[in-house]
C-alpha cells in the first residue's frame, strides 16, 4: 500500500512539474506579449504626437490661413461689385432689388471673413493646446504602462519558476 501510495505522489509530482514548467513557458510568453503591446501603444503615441506637432497642425494652420485669404479677396471683390452697383443705381441702371442683392452678398463675404479668423483664432488659442495636451498626456501614460507592464511581466515570471522549483 505504502509502494502504492508513493507511486502516486510520484506521478502527482511529475504531473505537477510538468504542469510548473507549461505554466512557465506560457507566463513568459504572455509577459512577452505584454510588453511588445506595450512598447508598441508608447511607439505609436509618440508618433502621433510628432504626426500632430509636424504634419497636421501646420496643415490646419495652412488651411486657416488660406480661407482667410480668400474670404478677404471675396471681400474685396464683393465690396467693389457694391461701390459699382451703387453708381449704377445712383444713375438709374440697375435696380434695388440688385443693389440689396450685392449688399448682401458683400455682408456675406464680411461674415465669412470673420468666421475664418475666429477658426484661425480658436486653432491656434485652443484647438492645438488642448490636442497637444492630450497627445502629451498618451505618451506619457502609454510610458507608465509600458513601466508597469514591465514590471508585472519581471514579477510573473519570477512567480511560475518559483511554482517550477518548488
Amino acid at each position: 500500500d505504502q509502494l502504492i501510495d508513493n507511486q502516486i505522489k510520484v506521478q502527482n509530482s511529475e504531473a505537477a512539474y510538468i504542469r510548473a514548467r507549461e505554466n512557465l513557458d506560457v507566463v513568459k510568453n504572455q509577459a512577452q506579449s505584454d510588453l511588445d503591446k506595450a512598447e508598441l501603444a508608447l511607439r505609436f503615441a509618440k508618433q502621433d504626437l510628432t504626426k500632430y506637432v509636424e504634419g497636421e497642425y501646420p496643415k490646419e494652420l495652412n488651411e486657416s490661413e488660406s480661407r482667410i485669404t480668400v474670404a478677404k479677396e471675396e471681400l474685396n471683390r464683393a465690396e467693389e461689385k457694391l461701390k459699382w452697383s451703387q453708381k449704377l443705381f445712383d444713375e438709374k441702371y440697375l435696380s434695388g432689388t440688385e443693389l440689396r442683392a450685392d449688399a448682401l452678398a458683400a455682408k456675406k463675404a464680411e461674415l465669412d471673413l470673420d468666421l475664418a479668423e475666429n477658426n484661425l483664432k480658436l486653432l491656434k488659442e485652443y484647438t492645438y493646446t488642448r490636442t497637444l495636451a492630450e497627445l502629451e498626456s498618451e505618451v506619457k501614460q502609454s510610458g507608465m504602462a509600458l513601466e508597469r507592464a514591465k514590471r508585472k511581466a519581471t514579477a510573473d515570471v519570477i512567480q511560475a519558476e518559483a511554482e517550477l522549483r518548488a
